[in-house]
């Protein structure tokens, strides 16, 4: 099988830009300063043009209880509606104009995830130069030139590697299929949680999907918990792997 030419591309631009350093804030203040700038959600999605959906954070703020100054742009509603923003109990808050929340979030100052207010969908929000980790992904990828099927030597093909289609088949849902052991997390990000480890040859079903600057994650329910899988990783800090197929039958979980 031929190695595949090309690669997502949010990871060439992480590999271009380089990772940025990690930010250890103390006062609130500090946490201001740490995850203000700019951010970026790289699902198209939930971009209104070509370019990524763009997120502006300030650390000027006015009012009391204080309410920092925020923007978007290239993003659709109701991310195009972001005015200000705020921490509280470690989580940031993005506001419309009217201070109704838009997106509660939470991680780390290369990461933060949440879902849209009120919905079940999900966000990615990252910094442009992603994290050390989607930049040695992306190393790898350009180094093997291929994305391995599970722990074998075949290349997946790029439709291999694109978000599996969802069906409304008693529900919005599909099925895929595990093939390398992997890990569950709470959140679409390396540092969450894990909440439980999938073997290989498992068929799951997934209700939700989105593209962040390392690959397609996947959520599933797992009993009463929502996880996270992650369709690309790195083996032995070396091998760029694909951990599930779009194809599967008699799935579990949903």
């Amino acid at each position: 099988m031929m190695p595949i030419r090309s690669t997502i591309a949010a990871l060439a631009t992480v590999l271009a830009l380089g990772a940025a350093p990690a930010v250890q804030a103390q006062s609130v203040q500090e946490f201001v300063k740490a995850f203000s700038g700019q951010w970026y959600v790289f699902d198209p999605a939930y971009a209104s043009a070509k370019d990524p959906c763009a997120i502006s954070l300030e650390d000027t703020g006015e009012g009391e209880p204080v309410r920092y100054k925020a923007a978007s742009s290239n993003c659709v509603t109701p991310v195009s509606g972001l005015k200000k923003w705020y921490i509280d109990e470690g989580m940031l808050h993005l506001l419309d104009a009217s201070d109704s929340v838009i997106i509660r979030l939470g991680g780390n100052q290369s990461r933060i995830t949440g879902e849209i207010e009120g919905t079940q969908r999900a966000v990615i929000v990252e910094r442009a130069a992603g994290s050390q980790e989607t930049a040695a992904l992306a190393e790898a990828i350009r180094k093997h030139r291929c994305i391995y099927v599970g722990f074998t030597s075949d290349c997946a093909k790029k439709e291999d590697l694109a978000e599996p289609a969802m069906t409304e088949d008693g529900g919005v849902y599909a099925s895929v299929g595990i093939v390398a052991r992997m890990n569950v997390r709470s959140q679409p990000r390396s540092d969450a949680t894990v909440i439980g480890v999938l073997n290989e040859g498992i068929c799951l079903k997934v209700n939700f999907c989105t593209t962040a600057s390392d690959g397609i994650w996947c959520r599933a329910r797992f009993g009463e918990d929502a996880g996270w899988v992650r369709k690309t990783a790195l083996r032995q800090s070396e091998w760029p792997v694909m951990t599930f197929a779009n194809s599967c039958s008699d799935a579990a979980g949903g």
